[in-house]
């Protein structure tokens, strides 16, 4: 019996270095552009905003020499918004930043509130610090934004975020 315990247990101390062997590579890259419109007209109080990533992984993989198919682990850094069109933040309070996909439910990154105001760029670091690999194994991924909007407004925003996104997956051979 102690034979096969001990058999036991150097089979499984083989396969936990079998798995684990492999440099991983930790690299951060830059969503940029990532277009949202807010449609006028715009209603005061809650609304919900969404823009999908548009990402080639293949390539941002390929490029820091990582395997897609082996990621350990991938967090949102920071994210920033740009308002377009000579507007500012000014008509709204909060922010509150989500991921989501067909698939999987929604995580909540990070808020900006109160909302500066006479900005036309806001960031934020990401209060949540989730581990988001199952969001890229996904066709799609929504940017989703929570916003409380002050006042009524009549014309619509313009905006494009940029997400600083950190990855860690084993090195490709």
């Amino acid at each position: 019996m102690k034979k096969q315990s001990l058999f036991a247990a150097i089979i499984f101390a083989a396969m936990l270095t079998a798995c684990g062997s492999g440099k991983v590579n930790e690299f951060t890259h830059d969503i940029k552009d990532v277009k949202i419109k807010v449609e006028a007209p715009i209603t005061p109080g809650p609304n919900t905003i969404q823009a999908e990533l548009k990402l080639d992984l293949d390539s941002v993989f390929k490029a820091n020499k990582a395997d897609r198919s082996k990621i350990k682990h991938i967090t949102i850094e920071e994210f920033k918004f740009n308002m377009e069109g000579g507007r500012n933040f000014d008509n709204f309070e909060s922010f509150t930043v989500n991921f989501f996909s067909d698939v999987n439910d929604m995580t909540k990154l990070g808020i900006i509130n109160p909302v500066p105001k006479g900005q036309a760029s806001i960031s934020a670091s990401v209060t949540e610090k989730a581990n988001l690999s199952k969001y890229f194994s996904e066709p799609s991924i929504f940017l989703i934004i929570d916003a409380n909007i002050t006042n009524a407004d009549s014309l619509s925003y313009l905006m494009n975020a940029e997400l600083k996104v950190k990855f860690s997956a084993k090195e490709s051979k």
